[in-house]
């Protein structure tokens, strides 16, 4: 059987993919192996960084999505964003939130494995959901032809969405090693300092409740480059730079960190993290103030039998360069440590892709994850990558 289109993965950008693929188009989904290989950014084993199967990353993602869409990418898609928000939370309005500096923190996180199921339900035999992993394709002969495991699928559409990680290798393989960079962007999130509540020009932080969740407000940096958040400093964490490693539970996978929060000796992380979840008790005297910062080439990605490797004069200077608009925020003296997020991005060579002739809306074969994206800007990206991916996909199939 030769399919309308196959979609490589099974993340958040996969499953974008799918939902703006029209309804009567046959389509094969290649979601990696059932039992799938989670990796981490370090030693520590903390932070995930990859996972190479059924959901991808999507399994590990806190669902934030922010609205102010500052990011070049992200702004012809605002009304695809929009749309998907409709998709997905259906009781809460984003309208009035678009161009606006808010973070939604919903109850449910957007969950691939369970949505690939409803998405499943409602295209019925047009969508097919096979767990295996791709080696890679050939487009020559006329059309796609894609290996996996011993398996062929053929298709007249191809979109790659494995993931930062295994979508250039998948192309390397696949059309040149040239596609691969050596090495991959990230954000990073930094403890600031505290700053009172009362102190002049200065505006503690809002929230408002929503049906599926609750809207968080936040700033930017002076210059633009950082997202600012302040969550409540209570008890312990009233005392500057108190318990900065404990926050690193933040990474963990969901269970983990529940199981790591609950054993928790510290009054102060719980009550950051019932806020972080809920949005509960926003007004506290004094206010820990966070930064998500982008940095460009991040870790190293040379060599692929390698685990990443963090650059961390790239990640110093970016923190080392943090402006922040408050004058009287008492900084903290602990700039070294931080923590890494999962927002890999800027993993193939644009160049050598659109030399390719993968980069034009002609394509045949399109790359629609976070691997292709640059200019990421200091927001959160999942989502904006889903309805850049939705696009993409509608667009093609219109």
């Amino acid at each position: 059987m030769v399919y309308d289109d196959i979609i490589v993965g099974s993340g958040l950008a996969a499953l974008a993919t799918a939902l703006g693929l029209a309804p009567s188009r046959k389509v094969l989904v290649l979601g990696g192996p059932e039992t799938g290989q989670l990796e981490f950014y370090g030693d520590q084993k903390s932070i995930p960084s990859s996972y190479s199967g059924v959901g991808g990353l999507g399994n590990f993602w806190h669902g934030v999505i922010p609205t102010a869409i500052r990011a070049p990418y992200a702004r012809e898609c605002r009304s695809e964003i929009a749309e998907l928000f409709q998709y997905f939370y259906p009781r809460t309005s984003i309208q009035e939130k678009i161009d606006q500096r808010w973070l939604f923190v919903p109850r449910r996180p957007v969950r691939p494995r369970r949505e690939w199921e409803r998405l499943s339900r409602e295209r019925g035999d047009n969508l097919r959901f096979v767990p295996l992993a791709v080696d890679r394709f050939d487009t020559r002969g006329g059309g796609q032809t894609v290996l996996a495991a011993d398996e062929t699928f053929k298709s007249r559409r191809l979109w790659i969405a494995a993931g930062v990680l295994n979508s250039p290798k998948i192309l390397s393989r696949s059309v040149s090693p040239d596609l691969r960079r050596a090495f991959i962007s990230d954000h990073i999130i930094c403890y600031a300092g505290q700053i009172h509540q009362h102190t002049p020009d200065y505006s503690p932080p809002q929230v408002e409740r929503a049906g599926d969740g609750f809207w968080l407000a936040f700033e930017f940096s002076s210059d633009g480059d950082a997202l600012l958040t302040q969550r409540p400093a209570r008890f312990d964490y009233r005392t500057l730079d108190r318990g900065i490693e404990q926050r690193a539970v933040y990474g963990l996978p969901t269970n983990s960190a529940m199981v790591r929060l609950l054993k928790t000796t510290s009054p102060g992380l719980v009550a950051e993290a019932i806020f972080n979840k809920f949005g509960l008790f926003p007004r506290s005297p004094v206010l820990s103030v966070y930064a998500q910062l982008l940095v460009r080439d991040a870790l190293d990605f040379s060599r692929e039998d390698a685990a990443l490797k963090p650059i961390d004069h790239n990640a110093a200077q970016a923190v080392s360069r943090l402006s922040l608009p408050w004058p009287a925020l008492l900084r903290t003296g602990r700039p070294d440590l931080f923590l890494r997020g999962i927002h890999l991005h800027h993993s193939i060579d644009l160049d050598a892709l659109n030399a390719a002739g993968l980069a034009s809306d002609e394509s045949a074969v399109r790359v629609v994850d976070a691997s292709t994206i640059s200019g990421i800007g200091p927001e959160h990206h999942s989502f904006y990558t889903m309805a850049r991916a939705y696009r993409l996909a509608r667009e093609a199939s219109s």
